[in-house]
C-alpha cells in the first residue's frame, strides 16, 4: 500500500488536467478543514484532506481515502475499511462533481515541482459523490480517518 506524506498536511486530489498549472495556494482557505473542497474554474472540484499532517493512501476497491492517524502497521487495514463500509456511522460532508484521472498530492507543491513518486493516481468515473467520513479504530492502538466517496442517483 502506497502511502503519501507531507510536513504541511494538506492533500489535493487535483484533477490531472491542471497539475502543470497547480500553484500550490489554491487549496489554502481550506487548509484546516480535516475534508474540504474549492472549484477551479472549468476544472471541476478538488477534493482536499487537511488539518493535521497526516500520511494518506487510497483504496480504489470502496473509492475511500485512508489518512494514518495512529497504529504500528497497516496490516489489516483493508479488511478494516472493507467492514466500515456497512457502519450506519458515516457523516455526510458535501457533494462533489468529479470525472477522470486525478493526482493526489501535496497541495503545497507546485505542478512543476510533482514527483511521480510522491503523488497517487486516481481514477473516479464521472458523477457527483457525497462524501463521507468516518473514523475507525480497529483495535487499541489504531486509528484511521476514512473519507469515502458514494455515487449519488440522479
Amino acid at each position: 500500500m502506497k502511502w503519501l506524506e507531507t510536513d504541511f498536511g494538506l492533500y489535493a486530489l487535483c484533477p490531472d488536467s491542471y497539475v502543470s498549472a497547480w500553484a500550490g495556494t489554491e487549496a489554502d482557505a481550506v487548509a484546516a478543514e480535516p475534508t474540504g473542497r474549492v472549484g477551479l474554474p472549468d476544472h471541476g472540484d478538488v477534493l482536499t484532506f487537511g488539518g493535521e499532517p497526516l500520511p494518506v493512501t487510497y483504496l480504489p476497491q470502496v473509492m475511500t481515502f485512508v489518512r494514518w492517524v495512529a497504529a504500528e502497521d497497516d496490516e489489516g487495514l483493508e479488511s478494516a475499511v472493507q467492514t466500515a463500509q456497512q457502519s450506519s456511522e458515516w457523516q455526510d460532508l458535501f457533494e462533489v462533481s468529479l470525472e477522470g484521472r486525478y493526482t493526489l498530492m501535496d497541495s503545497g507543491v507546485t505542478g512543476d515541482d510533482v514527483e511521480e513518486e510522491d503523488v497517487i493516481h486516481v481514477e473516479v468515473p464521472k458523477g457527483t459523490y457525497r462524501v463521507q467520513s468516518l473514523t475507525i479504530i480497529p483495535d487499541d492502538e489504531s486509528e484511521f480517518q476514512l473519507d469515502r466517496l458514494v455515487p449519488v442517483s440522479s
